[in-house]
């Protein structure tokens, strides 16, 4: 898969569970860029009836809360989800990034760097968080501390994907400053569409 093709400055945007990537994305598309959720792209997919057919098949429920918990449990069962789910993902992302008039696009991708993705994009970003935050956010939105290391497991570490993106946006006080951070790195990004 390669998104540099295309004529817009093309950003894979991840980070771990609860570090502010949704919130990141929200503030680059403030800022006029071109944005998608692979989270979101992933629902709408897996809502089409031929692929609700094949997971029934695969793994005898349809429901995202009881598939993320038998998907959460298994390396085997994520694997094969993900086999299912993240080509016909991809091939969505490239059909809408065809439709991208901005000089900036934003791609939201969770497993970015799992899937082995740092080559398809002109850069890519990482959004971290200390560790202290990310519990306080975990508790704030229900989620327990089991089922945070449950998720935050099948991912690389934020040491890890900190290290391997282009750039490390830490995302640890108010909004304001994420958004500030934002408004700088897509003042940089349009200035390299404009050299590309």
């Amino acid at each position: 898969m390669n998104f540099k093709k295309f004529s817009c400055c093309v950003l894979g945007l991840t980070g771990c569970i609860l570090c502010g990537k949704s919130a990141a994305l929200a503030a680059f598309k403030k800022c006029g860029a071109f944005t998608l959720s692979c989270d979101e792209i992933a629902r709408e997919v897996s809502a089409r009836p031929s692929v609700q057919k094949k997971i029934q098949t695969v793994f005898g429920v349809t429901d995202r809360a009881q598939l993320a918990q038998k998907v959460f449990a298994s390396s085997r069962l994520r694997k094969q989800l993900e086999a299912l789910l993240h080509p016909l993902i991809l091939r969505e992302v490239s059909k809408r990034l065809k439709s991208c008039c901005a000089p900036v696009a934003v791609v939201e991708t969770p497993l970015l760097f799992e899937a082995g993705l740092q080559d398809a994009f002109d850069i890519t970003l990482c959004v971290a968080a200390p560790q202290r935050v990310l519990a306080a956010r975990a508790r704030k939105r229900g989620l327990s501390q089991k089922d945070f290391l449950k998720r935050s497991k099948v991912q690389w570490s934020q040491q890890q994907k900190a290290a391997a993106a282009d750039i490390c946006l830490l995302n640890d006080t108010t909004l304001a400053a994420l958004e500030g951070k934002v408004r700088n790195i897509y003042c940089a990004m349009t200035q390299i569409y404009q050299a590309k």
